[in-house]
């Protein structure tokens, strides 16, 4: 299912490549069949309940279609916020299309990981909720509101800054920067291979000062 979340502002932001609206846009996209059964389904079933109650709020639902993805790619394009809430994975397409559409996402998570953090400073084109916040009737669409014109400025500009990282036709996108991820993670591959290689492994009731790396089975590596 495709869930749309759209909160009426004030006035358009910062020139994009599609006509602007006077609205911010929260969309969530849920395909798991059993989301309910954990942590991060639940949160986003109160944090619909929760917004489509609030004034000037609109939720739009739709199945997985090629409609529904233009029409959530468009809601993205024609606003400002985009919420991501907890149980989102960090490779979700959802996170990415919102930054290239310069859609502030509003991250509703305690811990999570990001893509590309080694590159981009997430705090500067994102707003991190966290869950027991987020779920408090009026929290979210009154934290959302305070944000003044000079900031969601900020944000977008930010987004420009960085969304080539998102775009798979950008020659210095997607593509090159996972495969720099990767090139970065080879020689440590490397290094721990030839480090197991060289360990000795002994098997002893405690811990010593000699040692390097340990494991729940009380297997201890020593040089």
């Amino acid at each position: 299912m495709y869930h749309f979340i759209s909160v009426t502002t004030l006035r358009p932001e910062v020139e994009r490549d599609n006509e602007d609206m006077e609205r911010v846009h929260v969309m969530e996209r849920e395909n798991d069949r059993n989301h309910k059964s954990n942590k991060g389904g639940k949160i986003r079933d109160v944090l619909f309940e929760i917004l489509e109650n609030e004034d000037d709020v609109v939720i739009k639902h739709g199945a997985q279609s090629r409609e529904s993805r233009r029409a959530a790619t468009q809601g993205m394009h024609t606003s400002r916020f985009c919420l991501h809430p907890a149980g989102d994975t960090p490779s979700a397409c959802r996170l990415f299309d919102a930054i290239v559409s310069l859609c502030i996402p509003v991250i509703i998570s305690d811990h999570i990981e990001l893509p590309f953090e080694d590159v981009i400073d997430y705090k500067k084109i994102a707003i991190f909720v966290d869950t027991n916040s987020s779920v408090k009737h009026g929290f979210l669409v009154k934290l959302l509101r305070t944000v003044t014109e000079p900031k969601i400025l900020e944000y977008q500009q930010e987004m420009k800054k960085v969304k080539h990282y998102f775009e798979y036709e950008d020659p210095d996108g997607t593509i090159n920067e996972i495969w720099r991820q990767v090139s970065l993670k080879v020689p440590l591959v490397k290094l721990m291979i030839n480090r197991d290689k060289r360990l000795v492994r002994t098997e002893l009731s405690q811990p010593d000062c000699s040692c390097i790396c340990s494991n729940q089975t009380g297997t201890l590596t020593t040089l």
